[in-house]
């Protein structure tokens, strides 16, 4: 588990192309010359490779954990310091040692991070035995720690552009948010007012703005109490809607208000929902009316036309089944008393009858039909 969070903080780094970092090479060069050698290097240990990622001297650029001298280095508590690896068992059939390279010296410091977690080393070599004094020794640590705080400030100043980057972009895409949220608000044809826990008016939109305006001569302001703008007989049921609300019910009312030659009747439909910050918290209350008006009247007028046709079948079944009646009567009488008309004409007047007693029960029905659609409309 510790060295999987070894790993992760070597990768917070690792992806930087710290060899065009000015202060990193300065720190190699200065390492290079008060260490009087060719050779000077920052490494990353990761999984199973050395990266060389600041260097001077050498023209490596990764090579296997196995072989590496940082490997070693890395683990010490100070500053390791190998004055012939030809002569150390460690190091002597190393291939950077008997190839390549052919280093024969070599100084190595921790790089330590602040949350104690070993990246890799800051190290120094030569192609010939060699050793370094105290002060060599001390400047390398404090050059190590230096490339530390170099690489910390570079991350954390990556990290901080982009959090401000992000912060920029979700503060766009609230704004955005904000806007359609808004113009759904404003451009909607129906009253809506959000409230506060004391009924104060928090926010509006134009529909409710312009309704308050005409029908009470009064601009609504944010902090006004909608109360005072409501009709006599609906506060009662404003209160109890809006207490619910409050307590997290949703619930809808319907009626009617006559605002005289301010709007006249108005049919409505009011919806309170509860109102919610980003904790789910209620802080207010959604008020949202939509004008039922016309849909009210249309429904009035199928329904009187219902009615003007079940008036109009009723006299024109009772009309027409009157005649009728009487001239079923006199077909009876012609049969019974053998009348001697042709056979022919008894048949047609016959016939006649029978289809316009067909249409008479046809008119009933449809008149029943009317009836039940005219019931169901009043539920």
């Amino acid at each position: 588990m510790k060295e999987d969070l070894r790993l992760l903080a070597v990768q917070q780094f690792a992806a930087y192309d710290l060899q065009d970092d000015p202060e990193l090479q300065q720190l190699v060069f200065m390492a290079a010359e008060i260490c009087k050698v060719p050779i000077a290097a920052v490494n990353l240990i990761e999984g199973d490779n050395q990266l060389v990622k600041v260097k001077i001297g050498l023209n490596i650029d990764i090579l296997p954990r196995k072989i590496s001298f940082s490997t070693h280095a890395m683990d010490q508590n100070g500053i390791m310091i190998v004055p012939d690896l030809l002569k150390d068992g460690r190091f002597a059939d190393n291939p950077l040692v008997k190839n390549g390279p052919k280093i024969r010296f070599y100084a190595g410091v921790p790089l330590i991070s602040r949350e104690g977690f070993r990246l890799g080393t800051f190290c120094v070599g030569d192609r010939k035995p060699n050793t370094l004094n105290e002060h060599q020794q001390m400047m390398l640590t404090m050059l190590a720690k230096q490339a530390v705080n170099v690489m910390e400030l570079k991350f954390s100043n990556d990290q901080l552009k982009r959090n401000a980057r992000e912060l920029h972009e979700q503060k766009l895409k609230n704004a955005e948010a904000e806007i359609r949220l808004r113009s759904f608000f404003e451009n909607s044809a129906n009253f809506h007012v959000l409230l506060g826990k004391k009924g104060e008016v928090i926010d509006y939109n134009k529909t409710a703005y312009n309704f308050i305006r005409n029908t009470h001569s009064v601009k609504l302001e944010r902090g006004h109490l909608l109360l005072q703008y409501l009709a006599e007989d609906f506060k009662e049921v404003f209160l109890r809607n809006y207490e619910l609300a409050l307590l997290g019910v949703r619930s809808v009312e319907e009626g009617s208000t006559n605002y005289g030659d301010k709007g006249g009747l108005i049919y409505w439909e009011a919806v309170f929902e509860p109102a919610r910050d980003n904790d789910d918290k209620i802080v207010g209350i959604s008020y949202l009316i939509t004008n039922t008006t016309k849909r009210k009247l249309y429904e009035e007028k199928i329904l009187q036309q219902n009615q003007s046709l079940l008036k109009i079948a009723h006299i024109q079944s009772h009309e027409i089944r009157g005649p009728l009646t009487s001239i079923i009567g006199m077909m009876n009488v012609i049969k019974m008393e053998a009348h001697t008309l042709p056979q022919e004409y008894i048949t047609l007047l016959d016939d006649a009858v029978n289809r316009l007693d067909q249409k008479i029960h046809e008119i009933l029905d449809k008149v029943s039909k009317i009836g039940v659609e005219e019931d169901i409309l009043n539920v």
